[in-house]
């Protein structure tokens, strides 16, 4: 006896419109924030904990996107578009500034990793599939863990950056202390790179003068916080529900980048916006 049964009209729209809502999504993710041509721990920090800024105020928000369970689309290039609006000039020397976003009106945002426990071999892979820069903010124990991991996560373009040796609250240390944190680490990403990255982050987002300072006499030139960040496989806005053009975005290397990574390039791609590196925006100073 056959329990075969044709499938009805409805059902077969019903596919239809399915089909055509995946080829919809994943038509926006090859165009939009996937790779629109830009060339290139298990962490304790708390998310979205910046304590200042000098570009915008921050909140303790918590509205989120997550990602639909669509495959993702093949890979797209187009040419580099970007900067168009002019970029932020940091200083030289001296207390360098802290950013958490960037004033543009460029459809951009940033994405920046941190910490580097977890090292799952699918996220090198996903920001080579879409053409993603990354900014990454390291501790010596991670890093000189598997240096070669993190250079496969910025080969679409970024830097790799010191995120202090030892993940220390700075703001509990001697001046000379956080000198050493700060600097020691970028020192260390030096000797495995042709050039550290001249970005700092404070970990816990927790920083002070001091900081800033110490951070400048090393060649650093901006701490930077941020306005968004990737938290179990979600999207959380300190602001409104959705990413603002040049929002610094915070995501860690722990179990969860992967999956958090997919909802992000899918929000990117639902509001036209492109991941562009940081560094574009944020030059060394004439003459640094």
């Amino acid at each position: 006896m056959s329990y075969w049964h044709t499938p009805t009209r409805g059902h077969s729209i019903t596919a239809a419109l399915a089909a055509i809502a995946a080829l919809v999504v994943a038509g926006l993710l090859a165009s939009s924030c996937g790779s629109s041509g830009i060339d290139g721990a298990g962490a304790t920090e708390p998310p979205i904990q910046n304590t200042s800024t000098t570009v915008a105020a921050t909140t303790t928000s918590a509205p989120t996107t997550v990602a639909p369970t669509t495959t993702l689309p093949p890979t797209t290039t187009t040419t580099k578009a970007w900067p168009k609006s002019p970029v932020l000039t940091i200083p030289a020397a001296g207390a360098v500034p802290v950013i958490s976003t960037i004033a543009t009106a460029d459809p951009v945002v940033f994405l920046t990793i941190d910490d580097g426990m977890v090292r799952d071999p699918r996220v090198p892979e996903l920001l080579a599939q879409f053409h993603v820069p990354v900014t990454l903010f390291l501790n010596q124990g991670p890093y000189l863990a598997d240096p070669d991991y993190f250079m496969r996560v910025i080969a679409s373009g970024g830097s790799i950056n010191s995120h202090t040796k030892s993940h220390t609250q700075l703001t509990k240390l001697s001046a000379a202390a956080q000198r050493n944190e700060i600097c020691g680490m970028k020192d260390i990403i030096g000797e495995h790179v042709f050039v550290a990255g001249h970005l700092f982050r404070a970990p816990y987002g927790v920083s002070n003068k001091a900081t800033q300072t110490a951070a400048g006499s090393c060649g650093i030139n901006a701490v930077l916080y941020w306005h968004a960040a990737l938290n179990d496989g979600r999207v959380q806005y300190q602001q409104g529900n959705q990413l603002q053009p040049g929002d610094i975005v915070l995501a860690h290397f722990r179990d969860d980048l992967y999956d958090s990574l997919r909802a992000f390039l899918w929000q990117c791609a639902v509001q036209g916006l492109t991941v562009a590196p940081i560094e574009d925006y944020l030059p060394l100073p004439a003459g640094g």
